[in-house]
């Protein structure tokens, strides 16, 4: 995972939905100078951002804004604070220890709600 890879997907959203960032801002609810922190690279998008962008836009998920995957089908968020759902097919614990499963990244999420990927090289 990339932060500049998540920030011009970011970018695009703002740009697709032909909004001003002022609009964006109100419209996923956070201050006009987080967006702009955010554009100027200033900051790295937050968990918090990506969740309240994938919430204020039907169409953008968050694997989508993480991952780039999934653009058009959205999570489905039953609870606050949960980002992913599952997959609707059974996930057994025999096949999540299968031993031709290869660890692909491990995203690990901080309590100041940062986070970031870490990749299997």
């Amino acid at each position: 995972m990339n932060n500049k890879n998540i920030l011009n997907r970011i970018k695009d959203i703002i740009d697709n939905s032909n909004l001003t960032n002022s609009e964006f801002a109100e419209k996923i609810g956070v201050p006009k100078s987080s967006i702009s922190h955010l554009l100027s690279e200033r900051n790295n998008p937050s968990l918090d951002i990506v969740y309240k962008i994938s919430t204020a836009f039907d169409d953008i998920t968050t694997d989508y804004l993480i991952f780039g995957k999934n653009k058009s089908i959205n999570n489905q968020i039953n609870e606050p604070g949960e980002l992913f759902s599952m997959p609707n097919k059974e996930i057994s614990e025999d096949s999540v220890k299968d031993p031709n499963n290869k660890l692909k990244s491990i995203v690990l999420i901080y309590e100041n709600n940062k986070f970031e990927q870490i990749d299997k090289l």
